[in-house]
């Protein structure tokens, strides 16, 4: 085996074995205030969430009644306005009950658009909190990716510090001379090219993925251009302050 297969081997161990070890520590560290805050955070926007596809679905449910109220409305309309016509312009029973179904029919569809206004007047209320809860929450997983990311650096420093040392003490041994800046260069770009061709790898994923342990955010409902204009989230802010003072 030829020493740099005998080098690459020994860096591809050590970082198996420490990303194994990283991932182990990582588990039975204690919760941090980062990560608390992200937990309740995401709470807050799972409950958010619900409470626009419910507000959605209703307003949804009212617009569907009053299509068909008006659908009951026009259907009589045009039936006494035929039964009309049949029986020469006098008022039957029978038209003067239909005229009286699209009246109730047109009333009913009028009653459902109101509802649908009050109900709907809460989604601009809702769509700015859901960007508020969902901006804190991007900030508060960056947060916790950061922290874990630290954790794992500040880690690998203790675990593999004195092996990578040693290892590039022999690297610089194997070179004969020259200059530390340079060798350490060709050294950790051997390492890293090393590294960057496993970072896709299934089990690093699968790693990285157990030691962030990040909730679950179902941004589908949420306006992210809201949340990425302050702007705009301003602008609205002010809109429906100035609704409720009038």
């Amino acid at each position: 085996m030829s020493d740099n297969q005998s080098d690459n081997q020994s860096i591809n161990t050590n970082t198996a074995d420490l990303a194994t070890q990283s991932c182990e520590g990582s588990e039975a560290a204690p919760i941090s205030e980062n990560r608390q805050r992200l937990n309740e955070l995401a709470q807050q926007l799972a409950s958010a969430v619900q409470r626009k596809r419910a507000l959605v679905g209703k307003v949804d449910t009212m617009q569907r009644a009053k299509q068909a109220a008006q659908g009951d409305a026009a259907a009589a309309r045009q039936q006494w306005g035929a039964k009309l016509r049949e029986s020469d312009g006098t008022l039957t029973r029978d038209i003067q009950k239909l005229r009286a179904n699209e009246r109730s029919a047109l009333s009913l569809a009028e009653e459902y658009e109101a509802m649908e206004g009050e109900i709907a007047v809460e989604l601009p209320r809702l769509e700015l909190e859901l960007a508020e809860v969902a901006g804190h929450c991007l900030n508060a997983r960056s947060s916790v990716t950061r922290e874990v990311a630290d954790q794992a650096y500040e880690q690998l420093l203790l675990q593999a510090g004195d092996s990578l040392v040693f290892a590039f003490a022999l690297f610089s041994r194997a070179a004969g001379s020259g200059d530390t800046g340079a060798l350490a260069s060709r050294f950790f770009d051997r390492l890293g090219n090393e590294v960057r061709r496993r970072l896709d790898d299934a089990a690093v994923t699968d790693q990285v993925t157990q030691v962030l342990a990040l909730p679950s955010m179902d941004l589908s409902a949420v306006d992210m251009q809201l949340v990425r204009s302050p702007i705009r989230f301003s602008q609205l802010r002010e809109k429906i302050s100035g609704g409720e003072a009038a």
